[in-house]
């Protein structure tokens, strides 16, 4: 079953508030939301999603919904932006050093999980949001590098 775009956002919105807490060990991060942990195979997807740039370009689905990186702050959540596949960058990075990175996840139902990614020595977010529906986990919005006054 998959979900309208506008009842995951509102999914996202009504949970933004919960307070998050992030688990690392040494090659895995496991992630817990105040009463949610992270569903198994989103961590499985999730390694692979970083580790497999084929499998990476198979789980979005262009044009993928967010925000460039350096976005004007009046641009932020005035209008829409979509990144194209050819512009898209792989992603790679772990995030899983806590010394530079603060990483909080939000659950929803176990279909949906949402992260931010927050640069600790800038004060910049990341935010991506993924979905579950009949074909596995897939990158539904990226945010890129941006100074965020308050995360929507």
């Amino acid at each position: 079953m998959q979900l309208p775009m506008y009842q995951i956002l509102f999914f996202v919105l009504l949970f933004s508030c919960k307070p998050n807490k992030t688990v690392t060990t040494e090659n895995t991060s496991v992630i817990e939301s105040t009463n949610v942990t992270l569903p198994e195979d989103f961590i499985d997807f999730y390694k692979k999603f970083h580790e497999d740039s084929a499998f990476q370009m198979s789980r979005i689905h262009f044009p993928l919904e967010g925000l460039p990186d350096n976005a004007d702050p009046e641009f932020i959540g005035d209008e829409q932006y979509f990144w194209a596949k050819d512009q898209w960058v792989i992603n790679r990075s772990k995030f899983d050093n806590p010394k530079l990175y603060k990483v909080e996840y939000n659950v929803v139902a176990n279909i949906l999980v949402e992260e931010t990614i927050t640069i600790l020595e800038y004060d910049l977010k990341i935010i991506r949001r993924f979905v579950k529906n009949s074909d596995g986990w897939n990158l539904i919005y990226y945010a890129g590098v941006n100074k965020y006054s308050q995360v929507k």
